[in-house]
């Protein structure tokens, strides 16, 4: 197969790949770089990111059989190339939209890759050439530790409720980082000349495996948090750009001598680094901004599940008021309003009716009309709401209500301190 043929199919298997990637990543559950044991597990248990996989390494292979027949300065714009498809799949399947400053990064870097297209003049022939281990350590070390520790150390430190959402700059960095030295030791596996397991006897594989898991697991934790236009292409741009520096470096690659095709490649490098510098950090801030998320139609879902993110914003408790201090807080369940104090009903005691007088008419005396006396007034029936005033026990005297000192309050509010009794002697 013919090598510029090959790095084409590479590439389109490595994007479609990385958008099965990022339907994986939201219908996972949540995934965290400083708990290393459950991201693995719960990457490699989901058959959504294995087809993706799959994917990948049929781009695998055919990126070793592409840079076995061409240079570095030919496969590196044919694998930068990749993102345009990505970003119409981003904007058509989830329904990304970008802002003029990150249009015009994405611009930038089309002008990068024309000019390192336009850098390629006529390409040296291929040399095999032995890596010392020295080399590999210079390359490697760095690539991989220390976005390790970034991915690690950053998800120690708690999310914010109000913080504004980033948009992956930093997830693009530590990924294609990694990415970009697995490419390099693919370049060396298809340079090396061992046929078939003997190709086990060499550090490439082992260093492919290793850098490209590191790679793979941060931008799933990325296409989680971040959309996948910014952390593809920010991945993209270092990735090439680290392959095409470091593979200079160690496989002793040489750079165009003319200064018209040389003047051209630094450009674009410069482009590169332009544009990743000209995307913003933080999602832009609107009024009228709703969820930082878009439900995947189900028409365009291939694999009709719902997402976590589609199935809408977890549902806060209401606010509810704390019995003890008064002060609103997002509680689990809300409580009843506190009653406030009743004062205690003194039962009056009964009213006694006057001694009805008799008249009695005296010998001699008419008879004395007696005056109507009305019946007593009976006291009102308790309304079925309103608390009805105890009864005592019978056979036991009425205790009135204990009474509070004076300047002492009810309720929930602490009581004011009682006056100090008044001593005569003081006037």
């Amino acid at each position: 197969m013919n090598g510029i043929v090959a790095a084409f199919g590479a590439t389109g298997l490595y994007y479609i790949g990385f958008a099965i990637f990022k339907l994986a990543a939201d219908r996972m559950e949540p995934v965290r770089g400083n708990r290393i044991p459950h991201l693995v597990w719960v990457i490699l248990t989901n058959w959504i990111f294995l087809v993706g996989l799959a994917l990948v390494l049929g781009g695998l292979s055919l990126q070793i059989l592409a840079l076995s027949k061409v240079s570095l300065g030919i496969a590196v714009p044919i694998f930068m190339s990749g993102l345009i498809p990505l970003i119409i799949i981003s904007m058509i399947f989830f329904r990304e939209r970008m802002t003029a400053r990150e249009w015009l990064s994405l611009v930038l870097i089309g002008a990068a890759i024309t000019l390192l297209t336009l850098s390629i003049g006529d390409p040296p022939p291929l040399e095999i050439v032995d890596v010392p281990p020295w080399k590999l350590g210079v390359v490697v070390g760095p690539a991989v530790v220390v976005p390790l520790l970034i991915i690690v150390l950053s998800d120690y430190r708690p999310d914010g409720r109000h913080a504004r959402p980033i948009t992956g700059i930093a997830y693009g960095l530590s990924s294609g980082f990694p990415v970009g030295t697995a490419e390099l030791a693919i370049k060396g596996w298809s340079d090396n000349g061992a046929k078939g397991l003997d190709i086990l006897s060499t550090p490439y594989p082992y260093i492919t495996v290793l850098s490209a898991a590191l790679g793979f697991g941060i931008m799933v934790a990325a296409f989680q948090r971040c959309r996948v236009t910014i952390v593809a292409t920010v991945m993209t741009v270092s990735a090439k750009s680290y392959l095409l520096l470091m593979g200079t470096f160690m496989y002793a690659e040489p750079w165009p001598t003319d200064f018209q095709h040389f003047s051209l490649r630094l450009g674009a490098l410069a482009l590169g680094a332009i544009a990743v510098l000209q995307f913003p950090r933080h999602h832009p801030v609107r009024a009228d901004e709703g969820p930082d998320y878009e439900e995947v139609p189900a028409a365009q879902d291939p694999f009709g599940q719902a997402s976590p993110a589609a199935r809408g914003p977890m549902t806060r408790a209401p606010l509810v008021r704390d019995p003890l201090a008064g002060i609103p807080f997002a509680g689990a369940s809300p409580l009843a309003a506190p009653t406030p104090p009743q004062t205690p009903v003194q039962q009056q005691p009964p009213a006694q009716q006057p001694p009805a007088q008799t008249n009695v008419a005296q010998p001699g005396q008419p008879p004395v009309a007696q005056p109507s006396v009305p019946p007593p007034a009976q006291p009102p029936l308790a309304q079925p709401n309103e608390p009805s005033p105890a009864q005592p026990p019978a056979g036991q005297p009425d205790v009135p209500p204990p009474t509070q000192p004076k300047g002492t309050r009810t309720g929930r509010y602490p009581a004011w301190p009682a006056p100090p009794p008044h001593d005569p002697s003081e006037g």
